[in-house]
Formats: structure tokens, sequence, C-alpha cells
């Protein structure tokens, strides 16, 4: 069973407040109406003593009134009805069941003697009495009017939260329409607030997880493409070692391929899982972080495996910019790794200055110089791409360090320029934002 709907428990709600209120007015009414009553009666019950007081026809009779005069308790004149003895002042007497509201006051004369003059009090019920068709009636319609005006002003009030119902029933799994925006009401806006929140925070979860999934694709899709060649050629390998007899030379030798198929196998799986990292950040995980710092640890680690080259770090100032510290360490491994592998570099300098962009955005160049073999103008391009090497390569590679490189770049909101070192090999600047 649905719960009432907020129109309904407006309404409601306006009635039972009408009908309180009517209660209450209804009550004060009463008791207003019954103190003015006793009010006019005590004016009269004075007006009539006072007039009587100078009338020497005490016992007048068929004026809605009785009197009593008494001399030192003893009944002097009275109407057919003897009012009881009352001290000075107003009183309520009863006499055969009828109730009175009695002045006494005392006469010139004779002189001490005390006149009484009582009006018969018509019960309060009476008072009442009349009051009650008109304070029902009043309150049965004041209850309908309000309950109309409840319904009226909250099928106003209700309306905005129909409009978001009607539009939050519009929106898709795919995001293909917008989130609803509705004005009218305080609480409408903010709820439309929270579902747009709420819209925005599922959006970004599946686009993070449509990308995961397209990485899963692509990092499967490449390794099932580039790994296909190496694989088959070990495989003929340890064939030819299974079905024939070997002399020691044959035996080496197909033992040095199957290490380096092995060690290409390796480096590409390891760079398409680094591309499929590189994917996956999240703007949140961004930090603060010194480039130079970073540059310095990168070519003190790649001394350590590489003692006949010297690296060198240009800089003793903290180039500080905002981003992912583990991408941009993966790019300059990646840079130093093609310098001495591919190039045959025997020195090498890492340097990041500021440059300022056409946008006047805060950027950094981050650059890698070295005195290698260089690379063919028509090449640059080209290399920038996923399982694309140089010609100039000196050993195998996976083709995709460059392409690292590129995807850091991309990442960093920059682009990566390959142009002539002032040492005499290639010059890789990779342009990034540091804001």
């Amino acid at each position: 069973m649905r719960s009432l709907s907020f129109r309904a428990r407006v309404t409601w709600a306006a009635a039972l407040a009408a009908a309180l209120v009517v209660l209450v007015v209804a009550a004060l009414t009463a008791i207003t109406m019954v103190g003015n009553e006793y009010r006019q009666r005590d004016r009269r019950v004075d007006a009539v003593a006072e007039a009587l007081g100078g009338n020497n026809n005490l016992t007048a009779r068929g004026r809605g009134y009785v009197s009593t005069l008494r001399l030192d308790g003893t009944v002097l004149r009275s109407t057919p009805v003897t009012l009881p003895p009352a001290a000075e002042g107003l009183s309520t007497q009863v006499v055969d069941g009828v109730s009175y509201r009695v002045r006494t006051r005392e006469l010139n004369r004779p002189e001490g003697a005390l006149l009484s003059v009582g009006i018969p009090e018509p019960p309060t019920r009476d008072v009442i009495g009349r009051l009650v068709p008109r304070l029902v009636l009043s309150g049965v319609l004041a209850v309908i009017l309000a309950a109309l005006l409840g319904w009226l002003f909250a099928g106003r009030a209700v309306r905005p939260l129909r409009e978001l119902i009607t539009q939050t029933r519009t929106l898709t799994a795919e995001g293909q329409h917008t989130p609803p925006q509705v004005s009218g009401a305080a609480e409408a806006e903010e709820l439309a607030e929270a579902i747009t929140d709420m819209w925005s925070r599922m959006n970004s979860a599946q686009e993070s997880t449509r990308i995961a999934l397209d990485s899963a694709r692509g990092f499967a899709a490449s390794a099932a493409h580039e790994l296909r060649t190496p694989l088959t050629a070990m495989r003929a390998d340890l064939d030819i070692v299974r079905t024939h007899p070997l002399s020691k030379p044959e035996l080496d030798e197909i033992v040095g391929d199957l290490i380096r198929t092995q060690r290409r196998v390796e480096s590409t799986l390891t760079a398409l899982g680094q591309l499929a990292a590189g994917d996956l950040m999240r703007p949140e995980d961004r930090v603060r972080f010194d480039v130079i710092e970073l540059f310095d640890r990168v070519a003190q680690e790649c001394s350590r495996t590489h003692p006949e080259v010297r690296i060198t770090v240009r800089g003793d100032r903290a180039v500080l910019m905002t981003g992912w510290p583990d991408g941009i360490r993966l790019a300059a491994d990646n840079l130093l790794r093609n310098a001495i592998a591919h190039g045959g570099a025997t020195e090498i300098e890492l340097s990041a200055v500021a440059i300022e962009t056409p946008d006047r955005r805060p950027s950094l160049a981050l650059r890698v110089d070295d005195n290698g073999v260089g690379l063919p103008v028509e090449e640059r391009e080209r290399v920038l791409r996923r399982f694309e090497r140089g010609s100039a390569a000196r050993v195998a590679g996976s083709g995709l360090g460059l392409a690292l490189v590129s995807q850091q770049a991309a990442l960093h909101n920059g682009d990566v320029v390959l142009s002539d070192s002032r040492l005499g090999g290639l010059c890789v600047t990779l342009t990034v934002d540091a804001s």
C-alpha cells in the first residue's frame, strides 16, 4: 500500500489545523459571550436597584425583576418572590429552583433598610446554545475552505517535485539526457542538485569503467598481436630442440634466441601494462611535486645500471608542477633507456624550465638531450605511435617506449616534440601543464 502523497498530507494538515483553530475560537467566543451576558445583567440589576431605591412602589411587577425590602431582618415589602437576606453588593441567590442575580443596597428611607433586587439568570447553556448553530456552520465552512486552499497551494508547491520526477525518469543508463533542472521550491532545487551531483558521479564512474574495459581490450588485442610472432618463434625453437639432435654451438644459438625473445615478450608486456595503467590515472590522484628532485632520483638509478653513461640534471632550484609523479618518472625512465639502448648515448642531460604558452597557462618544458645517433626527421612523428620503432634502433624493442611518453604528455595536457640535440643526438621535449 502506497503512502499518502505530499499534497494529500498538506490537505489533511490544513483541514485539521482549521478544525483546531475553530474549536479554540469557539471556546473563546463562548467564554467571551457568557462573560458579556453576565456583565450586562449586572449593569441591568444595578440600574433597576438604583431606580427602585428612589421609587416608593418597590413591589412593582411585570418588569422581569423581583425585590424585597428589609429592616433589621424583618421584611417590610416584597414581591411575590421573596429574596433571602444578603449583604450589600452583588450576589447570586436561588429561590424555588430559580437562580437570581441580586443587588443589595442600603436605603436612606427608612434609615438602615436594605433593598434586594433580583433578575432571573437563564442557564449558561441557553446563552451558549444560541451560539452553537453559528459556530458549527462557521467551523464546517472554515475546515472545507482550509482543505480546498491546502489542496490548491500544495499542488503548486509539489509541481516542481512532479517536474523533477518526470525529468528524472527520462534519464538513461547511457547518460543520453541531461540531469533535471527545476525551480520554484528550495527543496526541489536542492533535490535536483543532489540528483545532478549523483548523476555526474555515476557518469564519471561509468566513464572510468568504460576506459578500464577499453584499456583491458586494447591490452589484450595488442598483446595478442605483438606476442604472436615472438611466441611462434619460441615454439619453433623449442620444437627444434625437442626433435633434432643439436651440437653445442647450435644449441647455444637457439638458447640465445629464446632468451632474446623472452626479453622482448617481457618488455612488451611491461610496456602494455604501463600504457593500461596510464589510461586509468584519475584526476584526484594528482599531486604537487618537484620535477628536478624526481629527475635526480631517475638519473641516480639509471647511473647504477649504466655506469658508463654520464647523466646530468640541469637546475639547482625546485621546479614544481601538479600531476602524476609516477607518470612523469615513467616517461623519463623510458627516454633514458631509449637514448642508451637505441641511440647508443654516452652523455644524457635532463632539464626542466618554466615556459609561457600562447594561452598563458603555467607550463613546463621537460627536456632529455643525448649525444646518440639521433633519429631521422621523417621518422620523428611516426615513432610516437604504438609499436613503431626507428630505423636506427640498435636493439630489438617493443616499440612502446615513446608511445608511453606521448601518453603522459597527453595526460598532462601537453605534447611531445622530437628535435636535434645540442649534444649531437636527439632532444625530446615534453611540454606539460604545471597548474
